[in-house]
């Protein structure tokens, strides 16, 4: 493990994920724990639609923002205590499925303290886009991107049948 002296510096950040399906918020389809070992990092990003208000010479007199968002990208190799388990952590969920973490370090971002972990925070949403990548030359890895909304609190949707 890296230290230094003088200043501190922070290293990355262990976690858990759950991911669900998109038809349920109880039964998961993958957990895999972002340890030392297996994390090859996150990062998040706040986001948000904004709008300036001009006047009739075209001068800003005002700034409108809208749809306050955080974006987390998750990369991480797949392991478990067998090659069979491991592979089972190599898993994108469907659409709109949601992901619960737990474990990570607590940043603030966007406005939100524990922006990461979901036990203060909405549930993250997966809208696809993930990635599972096998290489001969060295690890597997696991891209996925989540988003949050924090002003709405998600939970799957019912099927409607037309």
């Amino acid at each position: 493990m890296a230290n230094s002296l003088g200043t501190a510096y922070v290293f990355g950040s262990p976690a858990e994920i759950v991911l669900y399906p998109s038809t349920s918020t109880t039964v998961s389809v993958f957990t895999g724990v972002i340890t030392s070992t297996a994390n090859e990092g996150f990062d998040i990003s706040h986001e948000c639609d904004t709008e300036e208000v001009k006047d009739t010479s075209g001068e800003v007199v005002g700034h409108i923002v809208s749809n306050n968002r955080l974006t987390l990208n998750v990369n991480c190799i797949p392991s478990g205590t067998t090659a069979a388990n491991a592979l089972l952590t190599a898993y994108l969920a469907d659409g709109n499925g949601t992901a619960v973490i737990s474990g990570a370090k607590v940043i603030t971002c966007g406005g939100i303290a524990d922006a990461v972990n979901t036990a203060t925070s909405s549930r993250w949403i997966y809208a696809g886009g993930g990635s599972v990548k096998f290489t001969n030359a060295g690890k597997a890895m696991v891209s996925i991107t989540l988003k949050k909304y924090p002003a709405a609190n998600l939970t799957p949707g019912i099927a409607v049948i037309l």
